[in-house]
């Protein structure tokens, strides 16, 4: 199984090939930029084809990222005034290779305000021949004003044994599809990572192994060997948290590869101390995110794991 395979057999790639008309503007939906960007160049085959037919032309052309007539904006990292600009001239330019011109606008929820503008008249009042995908990952962060002009379609997570069949029965697959929470193109990043297996394993120790304070440096040192990963780390941590849950309920758990570590240590964790350690690890996250010392917010967490625990007996 391919991912392209995946996203043609998902619902909501049905919701567009069952339209009657393709609409000239729409917005796809996903955390998942890589799955997103995949979805896109479907969606843009879908277009021009009216079909999906792995031998056409368009389909081969788009696949290699060589289509003349579908185009990838930003060319860097955000969307710029300069790059809506060049697409809002493109759109005047007639289609080369085909009978329709597509651009695809990449994470717009992370242009400026300025660039957004720009496309309005484009998105508003677009040439018969002209298409635009866009993609993001935070609506709210996109202008009012291009949300109105766009067919949204909220893309669903992909189901975890469809990850697997794409990414094989291994370790790592089995992590990754874990901690990716339906989100593919993350899963095929994760799972490529050697050291992914050692991370959530440390991760599962803190919850299996750690007893005292004692053991917060030690399990710090063995955290900040992958220090690169911090945010790895909380993510694997919170997924053990969850498992443990799922097992008290008598569940299948998310990590079911560490289930049976998990299960002999689960009785001395009550629903209120993981669910409290729960909202710990998400607190941390959020620092993270403010750019906080990560070893100080670490042993800060092991701490109120250790603190919580006792508490909630």
């Amino acid at each position: 199984m391919e991912i392209f395979d995946i996203i043609m057999q998902s619902q909501d790639f049905d919701y567009f090939a069952k339209s009657s008309a393709p609409a000239q503007s729409i917005m796809l939906i996903c955390k998942d930029e890589e799955f997103c960007l995949e979805f896109a160049k479907l969606l843009a085959v879908l277009i021009l084809d009216g079909k999906i037919d792995k031998n056409s032309q368009n389909y081969q052309k788009v696949m290699l990222g060589a289509h003349p007539d579908v185009k990838y904006y930003p060319t860097k990292n955000q969307l710029l005034v300069a790059d809506s600009q060049e697409i809002v001239a493109e759109s005047f330019v007639k289609p080369i290779f085909s009978s329709r011109k597509i651009f695809v606008i990449k994470n717009i929820d992370n242009s400026t305000e300025s660039a957004q503008n720009k496309l309005l008249k484009t998105l508003e009042e677009p040439s018969k021949d002209v298409f635009m995908i866009l993609t993001c990952s935070n609506p709210n962060l996109v202008l009012p004003t291009i949300k109105s002009r766009c067919v949204k379609k909220e893309l669903a997570k992909v189901d975890d044994e469809q990850i697997l069949k794409l990414l094989g029965q291994s370790e790592n697959a089995a992590i990754a599809t874990a901690v990716a929470d339906g989100g593919v193109g993350l899963a095929q990043r994760l799972a490529a990572k050697p050291e992914l297996s050692e991370i959530a394993t440390i991760a599962v120790q803190v919850l299996t192994q750690m007893t005292s304070s004692k053991q917060i440096l030690d399990f710090s040192k063995k955290i900040q060997k992958h220090s690169k990963d911090f945010s790895l780390f909380v993510k694997c941590l919170s997924v053990a948290v969850e498992s443990m849950l799922q097992i008290k309920a008598g569940v299948k758990p998310k990590f079911e590869i560490f289930k049976e570590q998990l299960s002999a240590k689960a009785e001395e964790y009550t629903i209120r101390a993981l669910c409290k350690i729960d909202e710990k690890i998400c607190q941390l996250e959020k620092e993270l995110s403010y750019n906080v010392n990560p070893t100080f917010a670490i042993e800060n967490l092991l701490l109120n794991i250790l603190e919580v625990k006792y508490i909630c007996k």
